[in-house]
């Protein structure tokens, strides 16, 4: 794995902006792709000292000259290498490691380190910090994968870290802080929580009533979240806060800020976190959180001051794919286990997969599969040429999610009884696809924003 992404630079470099070959070179997808696999079980060495993933080679550096104007479907031969070598990493952790975990309700903290160890978090971060400089295509390609290997929570450690973290960061935090969390959360050193939802406002987010005021060099957050993924784990936060009054905002979208908190370094204050015992995705973890004083220096800022509104569309919209991404490969995931069942298990001397009661919906379900991920390919596509993808990602969120509930709902019908024991591992996937049906985007919201802002209905809520 070590020295697939040292041969992806190499790769890079050694052709220019046309995709052509330079300096005489002739080296091969072909050879790229049996070196890469071969090192992924052998770290490939040139001298006495292995390729760190963490610290390419200054001269093996990803140069993004632009992307190409059409989408295709067809993924290259780099992605799909980047996804073959995904999966083998996240089979590495099979149904009885995430059984225990969503049993006990503990951190995967083997799992999380041997992404950190394989470079797995340096999938987004820009070249000039340590990362290869892939974008939200790639990303997603990897979040589908894994989630297909391994299920949901497997995917969305990805989504917490390289798109809520790297993402956002890179993108909207301050030098110096900006380069050191980026190098830092690429090298795993870091959980992040986005902290967002509140109690009394739900999915109005201009009613969240956490607030941060102006103290000194700083500001001080007090207020209260809910339903915060790894918050009991989390180095870093993000934090939505109002720092003006609504009554007192010029527009109805200012007065939202958010604020970088570094959980272990807090000047004064102190954040209180109480986990809920809930349905799914157990291994993370869902939160209330609690900000008492909590003070954050101006230069935490994302974005500017009391314009938080105008950079949660990005945050958002990288969100539902990412979250369209897990739930479509958690979707491939159980239609896989329910068409193996289906083809070996025997009742009235014949197939259950013969029949058709059990065959179609099974097909329907890959049939709306297919469709979802079409979509959120089209989504990446979208965000990375720097569109407006709100649309196509909004409904990949919505497809995906129903696709994979429905998939998860049909592989519990196939399997009969069984389905429903933990050690077939169908009715914790079942639990699982059912969260981004509700959130972190309701499919109602979803059906609002199309009916309203794309068909140009009346306002329905």
């Amino acid at each position: 794995m070590q020295s697939f992404y040292y041969w992806l630079h190499v790769y890079c470099l050694l052709r220019d902006s046309n995709n052509t070959p330079k300096f005489g070179c002739r080296i091969t997808h072909s050879f790229l792709l049996q070196l890469s696999i071969f090192s992924y079980h052998r770290p490939f060495q040139f001298s006495s000292s292995p390729i760190n993933l963490l610290t390419p080679p200054a001269t093996a550096i990803v140069q993004r000259n632009g992307v190409s104007s059409l989408l295709s479907y067809e993924e290259s031969e780099d992605q799909k290498l980047l996804r073959e070598t995904a999966g083998q990493l996240a089979s590495q952790f099979n149904d009885e490691y995430w059984r225990a975990r969503d049993s006990d309700g503990e951190f995967p903290r083997e799992y999380f380190d041997a992404l950190a160890r394989d470079g797995w978090f340096n999938l987004n971060v820009p070249a000039e910090l340590g990362g290869t400089n892939l974008g939200m295509i790639e990303t997603s390609i990897v979040m589908h994968e894994v989630a297909k290997k391994a299920g949901m929570a497997a995917s969305d450690i990805i989504m917490a870290i390289c798109v809520f973290a790297i993402q956002t960061i890179k993108t909207f935090a301050k030098e110096p802080l900006r380069s050191d969390l980026v190098r830092e959360l690429g090298q795993g050193k870091h959980i992040m929580a986005f902290c967002l939802t509140e109690p009394g406002a739900g999915v109005n987010t201009l009613d969240i009533s956490t607030t941060a005021t102006k103290e000194g060099d700083g500001y001080v957050i007090n207020g209260g979240k809910i339903w915060i993924t790894l918050a009991h784990e989390a180095t870093l936060m993000n934090v939505v806060t109002r720092t003006t009054p609504k009554n007192l905002a010029k527009k109805r979208s200012d007065g939202l800020t958010l604020f970088l908190l570094d959980t272990r370094n807090l000047k004064h204050g102190e954040i209180r976190k109480k986990r809920i015992d809930d349905l799914s995705m157990r291994a993370l973890g869902s939160n209330e959180v609690f900000f008492d004083n909590v003070y954050v220096p101006s230069e935490n800022i994302l974005g500017e001051l009391d314009k938080g509104w105008e950079i949660l569309p990005s945050l958002l919209n990288a969100e539902r794919i990412s979250t369209a991404s897990t739930s479509i490969g958690l979707g491939e995931l159980v239609l896989e286990k329910a068409c193996n069942y289906a083809r070996s298990r025997q009742v009235f001397s014949r197939l259950i997969g013969a029949n058709q009661a059990i065959q179609f919906p099974l097909a329907r379900s890959k049939a709306d599969l297919e469709c979802a991920w079409a979509v959120a390919q089209k989504a990446a596509w979208e965000f990375d040429n720097g569109r407006d993808c709100s649309l196509a990602a909004n409904i990949a969120a919505y497809m995906g999610a129903r696709a994979a509930f429905n998939a998860s709902d049909r592989a519990i019908q196939t399997y009969g009884g069984l389905g429903f024991a933990k050690t077939s591992d169908i009715e914790r996937h079942w639990r699982d696809s059912r969260l981004f049906r509700t959130g972190p985007v309701p499919e109602e919201m979803v059906l609002n924003f199309l009916g309203q802002r794309v068909l140009g209905l009346p306002r329905s809520y």
